[in-house]
């Protein structure tokens, strides 16, 4: 045992040994072994293009490695060539033989040979030509662009014919160019320089004589090489805008240095570095070769008339003529009329610090491809305001630092369907300004942040409609609710001629206000707000958010509902009763008391009748104050309730048989409360009927304007009230009925109902309610006996003809129209004169049963109001003349229904039964 002990010892020993020489053995052989040889593999022959009688020739190649051949065609016939040998060693000058049979086809035809080394291959293409071919030396010629000759080696077997086909206006042949060998041949050719910056393409044709066999000559001539492309550049882009016509365009297209032309800044080797020409003129398009000015660092052609495509669509990407601008550091294109979509590529423009595009015609996303320019702190300041840009706007830009800034730059879109959708609140950036009044300097977060809302007003100064704008809108608001925390920032634009204008206004005007002209940021940037086009606004609140931004009928918010009838701009009364609610909601009533009553019982006439005796309607406002008389709000409120008395049949029609008086009441506040003495004509609040009023104020006003022997038609427009009542004394023909209808905050849509329902129905046509009042719950009543003597005493009077007593089709009001040709929608319905049941109307739907959800006189009603208006005229009465006037334009259900942009339910109706006075 001991002894294999040993020898398995000495085994190991020998073992560990022999592996150490080994390894030394080893590493002596590493350290001399040659360095490693590149691989080659060189051809060194060039195969022609074989006979096609069939021809033979070789390969010649040199090589470090074995190598073998593998061929290919796309034909499925192989058997016409051969290629031998197909492997071998390595070696110099290996030649490898290439035979083709005879090509009986007229077309060309070819194979490739493959040849690998061990590391390497080549392709080797072999051609065999078409029988009776006209062989040209070489199938394609590239040429520079000047003018110059070239000579065409041609060998042929046949008989032939040159065309020159596309080109034939630069390539000419010269006439004495054909030898006079059959078999090899030169022509000669002049080619025309070529002038335009692409590159063209020629054809020459060598055709049989005999057969439709040819051979053909692509000759490709390069474009033409600018030796001044810069200023060429510029030559295009006069021409292309119209640049004759510019305001300033000093020595343009001349050969003056380029740093002389007007509005062209050069470097010190002449290269275009800027371009500055806004408020120019120019007219037209940007010419393409402004892609030539590829030293070009600042691109000003802001306010001009340029139109054109911003970008130009290749394959689904959009492209510009700026894309390859890379030293661009500002491009403003404002105010032009360009069109199309944002180009995909301006984030590449790494230097871009300054992009204004606002005021254009651009209809395109915000793209997410733009989120470059916005990550790892770059900031390009983006002014895209007045485009018609929608969509989401990049989260990217949402979370930048500066959004605030950004947001104010792009929020104010055109109407058209056009909106940027963001999640983030915007906030107004801080800045400092003087004011142009006494010259102070303030910030304007110290301005916001000391009151409740904050105007920034943009207004020219230079401008008639800015002009207007503050004399009524601001005049009003501001002075109704200043004491409250409203106050106005108008900023006007930069300039020394608009700040002098400014202050001129201000003297001239007293203007209480801040005015600014000039405002910079902490950085002495100019913030850009949403300004143009003036006037415009945007209101904040006292943390600076940013709350509406108003510029056109379409910027206000969506869930402002506006009459479609009215026109929504600036300085219409649809505007006035948007800030109307949304001050309210900021102030509630205003605290503001009258000092000015001048103009109390002042009157004038709106509208004077045309035909008969002329019917008088006398408008009257309460609870409207001196600012709202001297802006001229009164008077909107009082020409809109005139619009709504004959905005549906019967009284549209008749029109011009009404005389129009508006007679103006100041009073001390503007509400109605329980104090008589805050307003004009004594109105005050009610909890039985909404209102009330004595009565004893009004005639005075009345008698202003109309004479004595008179019996007007008083319609009292009441301001921040949602009341309607009638006061009947009778048919009006010996006293006056006087109709109230309230003009809620916000709420014109309100006040057109209650004036058809109140002053047309109730006041003027002596008409019945058709409602039912809902005391208890959802649960219709039965009419008492009390209230159906006194309806039998109001109808033994002439009035409430509408409803009836009775069922009975032979003996209601309407019994005429009830299965008339015109009026097959005519019956009886149970319901009406505030109960359920035991009276009945003669539609489903009518102004007096739901003057909110139709806006439509039945067709008694209608009858009823054409008799008044006739018998009052002077005219007198006919069925037959009413039949002939009468439409229900309007009607629920016909399918042209006249409705208020909402619905109210029943138990908010504001409507109030007539006060039956009885006539003195």
């Amino acid at each position: 045992m001991l002894r294999l002990t040993k020898i398995i010892l000495l085994f190991f020993a020998v073992f560990l040994l022999s592996s150490f020489l080994w390894s030394c053995s080893e590493d002596k052989k590493e350290e001399i072994l040659p360095p490693p040889v590149e691989p080659c593999l060189t051809v060194k022959s060039d195969l022609y293009p074989l006979n096609a009688r069939g021809d033979s020739t070789e390969l010649v190649f040199t090589t470090n490695e074995s190598w073998n051949i593998v061929t290919e065609t796309e034909e499925e016939k192989r058997d016409w060539y051969r290629v031998y040998p197909l492997s071998g060693d390595a070696g110099e000058d290996i030649r490898v033989n290439v035979q083709v049979d005879s090509n009986l086809s007229y077309s060309d035809r070819n194979f490739v040979i493959l040849l690998k080394s061990e590391s390497l291959e080549e392709r080797i293409e072999v051609r065999q030509l078409k029988q009776n071919v006209i062989l040209l030396g070489g199938n394609r010629y590239e040429v520079t662009f000047e003018e110059q000759t070239l000579t065409v080696e041609v060998r042929s077997n046949v008989d032939y014919r040159v065309e020159i086909g596309e080109g034939s206006d630069w390539i000419i042949e010269t006439p004495d160019s054909r030898s006079e060998e059959l078999k090899r041949r030169e022509h000669v050719f002049r080619i025309a320089n070529n002038l335009q910056e692409s590159a063209r393409t020629g054809l020459i044709f060598f055709r049989d004589l005999s057969s439709s066999l040819s051979d053909e000559l692509t000759l490709i001539q390069s474009g033409w090489e600018d030796p001044d492309p810069e200023r060429t550049a510029l030559v295009s882009i006069y021409e292309s805008s119209g640049g004759d016509s510019w305001t300033r365009n000093d020595n343009w297209c001349s050969d003056k240095p380029l740093s002389d032309w007007y509005g062209v800044e050069t470097d010190a080797w002449g290269h275009v570095t800027a371009l500055r020409l806004s408020h120019n003129n120019l007219s037209g398009t940007i010419s393409e070769k402004i892609s030539k000015l590829t030293g070009l660092q600042h691109l000003d052609l802001s306010w001009n008339d340029l139109g054109g495509e911003i970008s130009i669509d290749i394959k689904g990407s959009m492209y510009s003529n700026l894309d390859n601008l890379l030293e661009l550091e500002s491009i403003n294109f404002s105010h032009n009329r360009l069109e199309g979509y944002l180009p995909d590529n301006w984030y590449k423009l790494e230097k871009l610090q300054y992009l204004n595009l606002s005021f254009n015609r651009i209809k395109s996303w915000l793209s997410t491809i733009w989120d470059p320019m916005f990550k790892n702190g770059r900031t390009v300041d983006l002014i895209l305001n007045g485009n018609y840009l929608y969509g989401d706007i990049p989260k990217s830009i949402q979370d930048h630092p500066d959004w605030n800034r950004l947001a104010l730059q792009m929020i104010r879109q055109n109407p058209g369907g056009a909106r940027l959708n963001y999640d983030k609140d915007i906030y107004l950036p801080d800045f400092t300004f003087t004011d142009l009044s006494d010259g102070s300097e303030h910030s304007i977060r110290e301005v916001y942040s000391a009151n409740k809302l904050t105007m920034l007003l943009h207004w020219d100064p230079l401008q008639e409609s800015s002009g207007d704008f503050i004399s009524t809108i601001v005049r009003r608001f501001h002075t109704l609710f200043r004491d409250q925390g409203f106050t106005v920032v108008g900023i006007t634009p930069e300039g020394e001629e608009y700040r002098e204008a400014a202050k001129r206004y201000i003297r001239e005007q007293g203007i209480s206000w801040t005015a600014v002209t000039d405002y910079r940021d902490s950085e002495g940037r100019r913030i850009i707000l949403p300004d143009y086009p003036y006037p415009s606004y945007q209101l904040v609140d006292g943390s600076g958010k940013l709350r509406v931004d108003i510029f056109s009928s379409e910027s206000f918010p969506t869930t402002f509902n506006l009459e479609k009838s009215s026109p929504m701009d600036m300085l219409s009364f649809a505007h006035t009763d948007y800030l109307n609610l949304f001050f309210w909601n900021i102030f509630g009533e205003s605290t503001y008391e009258s000092t000015d009553y001048r103009m109390d019982k002042q009157y004038e006439t709106l509208q004077r009748a045309s035909k008969g005796r002329g019917i008088d309607i006398v408008l009257l406002g309460d609870a409207f104050t001196d600012i709202d008389i001297a802006t001229g709000h009164y008077r909107n409120v009082m020409e809109y309730a005139m619009e709504s008395f004959f905005s549906i049949e019967p009284t549209k029609t008749y029109r011009d048989y009404f005389n129009v008086h508006m007679v103006y009441a100041v009073s001390r506040r503007a509400c109605i409360g329980d104090d008589a003495s805050q307003t004009a004509l004594g109105t005050v609040s009610d909890k039985t009927n909404g209102i009330s009023n004595r009565l004893n104020l009004i005639p005075d006003y009345i008698s202003t304007v109309v004479p004595r022997g008179v019996i007007p038609y008083p319609s009292i427009i009441m301001n921040n009230s949602n009341a309607g009542l009638a006061y009947l004394k009778g048919t009006g023909i010996i006293e006056p009925n006087y109709s109230f209808s309230g003009y809620p905050i916000g709420g014109i849509e309100f006040l057109k109902s209650l004036i058809i329902h109140e002053s047309v129905g109730h006041g003027f046509g002596l008409l019945a309610d058709e409602y039912e009042d809902y005391q208890n719950g959802w649960e219709k009543e039965e009419i008492p006996e009390s209230k159906k003597n006194r309806l039998k005493l109001d109808q033994a009077r002439g009035l409430c003809f509408n409803v009836s007593l009775t069922d009975d089709p032979t003996t209601v009001y309407w019994s005429h129209l009830i299965g008339h040709p015109r009026y097959p929608y005519v019956g009886i319905y149970e319901g009406g004169d505030h109960y359920g049941w035991g009276v009945w109307r003669s539609e489903l739907e009518s102004s007096m049963r739901s003057s909110y959800n139709y806006l439509y006189f039945n067709a008694i009603c209608r009858e009823l109001l054409v008799k008044r208006i006739l018998e009052l005229s002077g005219e007198g009465y006919s069925f037959e003349k009413f039949l002939q006037m009468d439409s229900d334009e309007g009607r629920p259900y016909k399918g042209t229904s006249v409705r208020p942009p909402f619905g109210v339910k029943r138990n908010s109706w504001v409507h109030h039964p007539p006060v039956m006075l009885g006539e003195q």
